[in-house]
């Protein structure tokens, strides 16, 4: 991983990638071959096609297209065919793939067309930049790196991710000053693990040119044409990496006077190595040092959009990437997650997988019946005023709190079907409400408050 730019802002709005997509086009440029790969995000998408008008190759990670993908159509026919349809390098091969799909489900298809119209596939890729990466991980690769930095202060983790870039250079140019030989030692040891037991048969029609056929595992033959001079196999394998493939191996290895390291892309050499780290990061003082400029204006802090609870330090991991199958019920019908096959709607492309689960009829819920409990009315003013009790001595005991309750509402929310047999008494769930309150004075004072049942 090699550290281009990087930036914060509070939320991934168009605006704001605008905003980054211009300082990188600022730094960098638009190089012929430049490739930018991103995820799914429609913020991200607009800026780089605003920002990067001269036909920059935009890519698009794969991970994120299955993982929307997988949330409309599922289906064995697309876990056989939708990867491999990414990772292959010819463009019949592709097709192959996309028309399985596309004879099983046009609809999802269609979706992929209208929804990621970049580049997603290695057969869609240009071969300039050498690079045939179909995921963006490289980006996850950063956010790990600096994921116990991510709770500070802005200016302290901008500060922390300098000064630990810093040191990764640092680190980098004393290995390239021990490097020796033509191509990183890591390429070379893959492509002598590549050299092994590669039983091909080899056909020359040229000291340079010839076929190289052999049986895959399915026991089909295959066979294509190796090019040394133009660096090409017809596989396309060695053109989009820059490292020769396993057919091109095999042609070179059968020429003794010929060395590997020298049909190998230049951007694997000790020289390039040596060239990106030639440079280092110039270091900074503390805060306290730094030199005070008037900007014109009062910079206030953003307002805060945070979620409750402690904030997380790393993503949550799909199944698809060994995270955790907790509460995740496999459909047999359709294979999908979330759901059981009793109550799949899912369209499946099988003709003899069960049909859909019925949709579930609505019950009717009636409204819970309120039972008020009121007491006697106020006595008025003209009316004569009813006997009163005698005064309770203030040695008698206190009246029951019971008397000093308020009327409560009770909501039934139950009710007894018209098949079900009548409640007996003890089956009978009632309750019983005690209210009283003093209407007057005039009111006797009663010992003990009414009942009022359901």
């Amino acid at each position: 991983m090699f550290p281009v730019a990087y930036g914060v802002f509070g939320s991934e709005t168009l605006e704001n990638w605008e905003w980054f997509m211009k300082m990188l086009h600022k730094a960098i440029g638009s190089p012929i071959g430049l490739v930018l790969s991103t995820d799914a995000g429609k913020g991200i998408d607009k800026a780089v096609t605003n920002v990067f008008e001269n036909g920059v190759e935009h890519r698009e990670c794969m991970r994120h297209l299955v993982k929307n993908f997988q949330k409309r159509y599922s289906g064995e026919v697309f876990q056989r065919h939708l990867w491999p349809a990414s990772r292959v390098y010819r463009a019949e091969l592709f097709e192959a793939h996309y028309n399985t799909m596309k004879e099983a489900c046009p609809e999802s298809m269609k979706w992929i067309e209208e929804n990621h119209k970049h580049f997603w596939a290695r057969s869609m890729f240009s071969t300039y930049s050498n690079v045939d990466y179909v995921t963006n991980n490289i980006a996850e690769a950063f956010n790990n790196w600096i994921r116990d930095e991510k709770s500070l202060p802005v200016i302290d983790l901008m500060d922390r991710i300098r000064q630990m870039i810093m040191e990764r250079y640092f680190t980098r140019a004393r290995i390239a000053e021990k490097l020796t030989g033509k191509i990183l030692k890591s390429v070379v040891k893959e492509m002598n693990d590549k050299s092994r037991n590669l039983n091909y048969k080899l056909h020359k029609s040229h000291p340079f040119i010839g076929e190289v056929s052999g049986v895959d595992k399915d026991l089909k033959v295959w066979r294509h044409i190796v090019d040394l001079k133009a660096h090409e196999c017809s596989c396309r394998k060695w053109q989009m990496r820059g490292i020769p493939c396993s057919h091109a191996i095999s042609y070179i290895g059968s020429r003794r006077e010929l060395d590997l390291e020298d049909f190998v892309s230049p951007y694997y050499s000790v020289q390039m190595f040596k060239a990106a780290y030639a440079t280092w990061v110039p270091g900074l003082p503390d805060k306290s040092l730094w030199k005070k400029v008037n900007m014109g204006f009062k910079l206030l802090p953003p307002i805060l959009k945070r979620a409750a609870g402690r904030p997380r330090t790393r993503r949550y991991k799909g199944v698809e990437e060994g995270g955790s199958t907790k509460r995740r019920a496999k459909c047999k019908r359709c294979q999908g997650f979330g759901h059981l096959q009793k109550t799949c709607t899912e369209p499946v492309p099988d003709p003899d997988a069960p049909p859909p689960a019925p949709p579930k009829p609505k019950r009717a819920r009636k409204k819970p019946k309120k039972v008020h409990v009121t007491t006697a009315p106020e006595a008025s003013k003209d009316a004569p005023a009813a006997p009163t009790a005698p005064e309770a001595s203030k040695d008698a005991p206190a009246a029951p709190t019971k008397l000093r309750k308020k009327i409560k509402k009770v909501h039934v929310a139950t009710e007894a079907s018209k098949d079900a047999p009548a409640p007996t008494k003890s089956r009978k769930k009632t309750k019983k409400v005690l209210a009283a309150s003093e209407t007057s004075k005039a009111v006797p004072a009663a010992s003990n408050a009414p009942e009022a049942s359901m």
